[in-house]
């Protein structure tokens, strides 16, 4: 069978972390092309494609029957994983929306879950607390990559129930980099607390794996996170309330930690 789609690198980087053989829900499936793309070339046994759109809805069931997929990919209109069954499902892919808005899905049908093996995520904010949130609830993180379509880097996480680091191993890179940052706390003259909870915020929201990977691609989004920063100090300059400048010295403190971060590049 020829593969009749042709993914960006976003979803191409999903696609390659489904497992083989998956029996795949995909959530807010948009076009069904990563359904399609997946069946097409044998990656995955059937798929059930749900989204909660009309347009995207009709778009996926078109694109499905053009290609006489009915039978193996199908198509349904509804809410997150409301519209699956249980057990008709062991992997789940989520791309294109909030992480909160994906942790909201997951947790909404823990029916569904304890059949799932597998969840491809990439979330679009929130990073950290999809990192953290799944660790906690026993889930283990088997890889997670950076990738960038069309000038904007996003990241994708493949979490697995028996694959993978947990939380225990994963809190260790966070201790690594601590050390690894401890001149800044003492250059800069932080407290304690202070430089622990910057450390742990940033190491979450870029992500344990992602920071050890060190590529190109990690340098630019410190470049892009480190310009949101100087964009809040300069908004924040124009008041000069006590609150906003405990808070400017706040972000002032993540900048350093992040060009911190930077130099183990």
């Amino acid at each position: 069978m020829s593969v009749s789609v042709v993914l960006g690198p976003r979803l191409q980087t999903v696609a390659s972390f489904v497992p083989e053989g998956a029996k795949l829900g995909d959530i807010g499936t948009d076009h069904a092309y990563l359904p399609i793309f997946l069946y097409e070339a044998r990656r995955i046994e059937k798929a059930v494609a749900i989204d909660v759109h009309e347009g995207p809805y009709q778009s996926a069931s078109a694109a499905v029957k053009g290609r006489n997929l009915e039978a193996v990919i199908d198509v349904r209109f509804g809410d997150g994983l409301m519209p699956l069954r249980v057990g008709e499902v062991n992997v789940l892919s989520l791309a294109g929306m909030g992480g909160r808005t994906m942790l909201d899905i997951v947790s909404a049908r823990p029916d569904i879950l304890k059949g799932v093996t597998d969840l491809i995520l990439q979330p679009q904010g929130a990073e950290g607390a999809v990192r953290l949130t799944l660790l906690n609830e026993g889930w283990r993180l088997k890889t997670e990559r950076l990738v960038e379509e069309e000038e904007r880097i996003y990241v994708v996480m493949a979490f697995s129930k028996e694959e993978g680091w947990d939380i225990i191993e994963l809190q260790k890179y966070e201790q690594v980099w601590r050390q690894r940052l401890q001149p800044i706390l003492e250059k800069e003259q932080m407290l304690e607390t202070e430089f622990r909870s910057l450390v742990h915020r940033l190491v979450w929201h870029f992500g344990p794996l992602v920071l050890e990977g060190r590529t190109n691609l990690l340098s630019k989004q410190f470049d892009e996170y480190s310009a949101r920063l100087l964009r809040q100090i300069q908004q924040m300059k124009k008041s000069k309330s006590p609150e906003v400048m405990v808070k400017i010295r706040e972000i002032s403190h993540m900048l350093d930690l992040v060009e911190g971060l930077r130099r183990w590049q």
